[in-house]
């Protein structure tokens, strides 16, 4: 098989995962390659911009996009190979209602308006799956329900992409797989999705909740990529340290993110050194006991902020918050020199 055989059957691949397509005739498949336009971009470059005219949709051949709002707030989604969007501007000659740009690089395929029109004509099955897909995305947005599961493939690197909304986008894609985040040859942290959920997670020695919400406070660099996987296969079982539903989880770790900021301006320079200044832990919160049982063990030599930040088995945020309540009833203090 040569080169070019190789290259033709990547194209054919790559539609025939898009659910845009999917059940799509070979014929129709090898007709789109012939007279769709396959474009190029770079990091930060805009594929098209809200306000202008819904004149082609596109599909995402590699890399990943991401649609925001240009006047403010992160991203609203991203999406990766295989995925669509400009069909419904298209369909209904609307304008663009948002902005979609590049994070990294992506290679996109560009349907136009001549041939969109003779798929819709000539091809029955192209209508009745756009149908299809455009009424899940409205029973989702008038019903907040999850979106059709299909499957995703994500990944970049993470200085382009903004991680919560790589997160909210596999929770409200309903994705079953795995997000892996690595620095180099480092792994550096895992979460397991089932059908939206969060279903396991850890991050270094974290598990669980504490794991999820250190993702979102360590502001981890290197690369993330998310593989989808039938939902059987994701994990042995769940993680019994994941106690809530994810879009809780994800609430949760925003806000716990916002107080860790304040929290660190309380505790001393992260270099201060901190030692035992009792015999005995006096700890009355019973949700934090083990946690804070777990500082205190660290502490049975005196260890500096940082030190204890990152050997807690907690978040940095839940961590400095034992650290805050510990200083002020004198439990520890700072050591001397």
């Amino acid at each position: 098989m040569t080169a070019e055989d190789f290259g033709e059957l990547d194209d054919i691949g790559f539609l025939h995962e898009a659910a845009l397509f999917e059940g799509m005739p070979e014929s129709v498949i090898r007709t789109i390659i012939t007279q769709g336009e396959t474009m190029e971009f770079g990091a930060g470059e805009l594929v098209v911009k809200k306000g202008e005219p819904g004149d082609s949709l596109f599909v995402v051949k590699s890399g990943v996009v991401e649609v925001v709002n240009p006047i403010e707030g992160p991203p609203l989604a991203y999406l990766g190979r295989g995925d669509s969007f400009g069909e419904l501007a298209l369909l209904t000659s609307s304008e663009r209602s948002a902005d979609v740009r590049v994070p990294q690089t992506a290679e996109l395929l560009l349907v136009d308006r001549v041939l969109f029109e003779d798929l819709m004509s000539n091809h029955p099955g192209f209508a009745s799956q756009l149908a299809v897909i455009l009424a899940h995305r409205l029973v989702s947005v008038l019903e907040d329900l999850p979106k059709q599961e299909s499957k995703k493939e994500l990944q970049g690197d993470l200085k382009f992409f903004d991680l919560g909304t790589i997160v909210q986008t596999l929770i409200g894609a309903s994705q079953s797989g795995v997000m892996t985040l690595s620095n180099g040859k480092e792994l550096v942290a895992q979460l397991y999705f089932h059908n939206g959920n969060v279903f396991r997670a850890h991050y270094g020695h974290r598990h669980g909740d504490e794991a999820v919400h250190h993702l979102f406070q360590a502001e981890p660099e290197g690369e993330f990529l998310f593989e989808s996987k039938g939902a059987e296969s994701v994990a042995d079982g769940p993680d019994p340290g994941i106690t809530v539903p994810a879009m809780a989880l994800m609430m949760d770790s925003v806000r716990l993110q916002d107080e860790l900021k304040v929290l660190l301006e309380e505790l001393p320079a992260e270099n201060t050194v901190l030692k035992r200044n009792v015999e005995t832990l006096d700890w009355g919160d019973a949700e934090g006991q083990a946690d804070a049982r777990q500082v205190w063990g660290c502490l049975h030599s005196p260890m500096t902020v940082r030190e204890l930040l990152d050997k807690a088995h907690s978040c940095h945020c839940h961590t400095a918050r034992i650290l805050a309540g510990l200083l002020q009833t004198e439990q520890i203090r700072p050591a001397i020199p």
